[in-house]
């Protein structure tokens, strides 16, 4: 890693959550300088977030748009990875790095699903108010590289890798055949979702295949509209070591998202063994979906859900397998090693710019 004129990373994380730490961990083993960590709380508490990131993090307010570096006490890093622009305090702590010489990397999730705000409102935006303020543009896999390009950016600009479980943590399990049949959904419980509309779906689906389960892990306001069933378990969120245990006893993530932007938990799964079952606007589905081990969906479609669920369990053990197979070996493309290769070169062609 070419580091003479790039002595010093910053990242700024909304909601910094436990798998983002993994992955700066894995920045701050590699990069010689220093690695400074900015974050907003996340809305779920993480038990040992700073023992996994190695290091205390510098908690903000995010809607705090006169944030400055000598105020949060930080010197000005050379390189700023700056997450998403909706945060007034992480385009404060950007738009002062830049002007004092610093380079300007933004991490974003946005996936190009070729809808007419993305073809004619979100190019003039980005044109006009944020292009100029970036030197680069991190994103999660493939649809992120086509939205960044269609916005402008130039793709020798554009590096995939933003997002990504650990394996070392999310790891394991019987093989795929062999386990309960069992489909699984992780995630918060709200419209966008459509996780009621799975509920439904399971329940017509479970009427001819009794034995079929469906835990759904996750907590907000839709959870009193969930059907109780007794093939459904519900519980709340878990901490990223019990998760990781729910995935190694499920056969099939089931995401059936009416807007996705890329989806971590589709990693964690296919890092797990597990099949997939995703709504087709799910931004990883282009990363970690192959015909072995997934069903994609309509999105907003309870009839498609309830198909999608019978075509997985209708495999052999044999597709089992094979599902398998290919979720370990696309697993492999996402995760703290990848993430820190891709900020490595980033910090190279931002040293060659200097």
């Amino acid at each position: 890693m070419t580091t003479r004129n790039i002595e010093s990373i910053a990242f700024a994380w909304s909601g910094l959550p436990d798998y983002a730490a993994r992955c700066i961990r894995a920045v701050i083993d590699r990069f010689p300088g220093r690695v400074t960590v900015i974050g907003t709380r996340p809305v779920v508490p993480i038990a040992g977030m700073e023992r996994s990131l190695g290091q205390a993090v510098h908690w903000i307010d995010g809607r705090d748009a006169n944030t400055d570096w000598p105020r949060l006490g930080l010197r000005r890093p050379d390189l700023f990875f700056q997450g998403g622009f909706h945060w007034a305090a992480f385009n404060s702590l950007g738009v002062r790095c830049r002007s004092d010489g610093g380079k300007v990397v933004l991490q974003t999730d946005s996936n190009w699903q070729g809808t007419l705000r993305q073809y004619l409102v979100d190019p003039i935006r980005h044109r006009a108010f944020l292009r100029q303020r970036f030197d680069g543009v991190f994103v999660p896999g493939i649809s992120g590289t086509i939205y960044a390009e269609r916005m402008g950016y130039r793709s020798n600009t554009v590096l995939q890798g933003m997002y990504g479980a650990d394996p070392a943590l999310f790891n394991g399990g019987a093989p795929l055949h062999s386990r309960p049949k069992r489909f699984l959904f992780v995630g918060r419980l709200v419209q966008v979702k459509f996780v009621v509309a799975l509920a439904q779906a399971f329940v017509d689906f479970a009427a001819d295949n009794p034995d079929w389960s469906l835990q759904i892990c996750g907590a907000g306001p839709l959870r009193d509209q969930l059907p109780h069933h007794p093939l459904i378990e519900v519980s709340d969120f878990l901490q990223p070591p019990q998760l990781a245990d729910v995935f190694r006893n499920a056969r099939c993530l089931v995401l059936p998202s009416l807007s996705e932007p890329w989806g971590l938990v589709a990693h964690e799964a296919v890092l797990s063994g597990c099949a997939l079952a995703l709504s087709q606007v799910v931004g990883a589905a282009q990363d970690l979906a192959t015909k072995s081990n997934s069903v994609l969906f309509r999105p907003g479609d309870v009839n498609a859900i309830a198909d999608a669920l019978r075509s997985v369990a209708s495999w052999d053990t044999l597709h089992w397998q094979e599902a398998e197979s290919a979720s370990r070996s696309v697993a492999t493309k996402f995760g703290p090693e990848p993430f820190a290769s891709a900020v490595a070169q980033f910090v190279d062609k931002m040293h060659s710019e200097m």
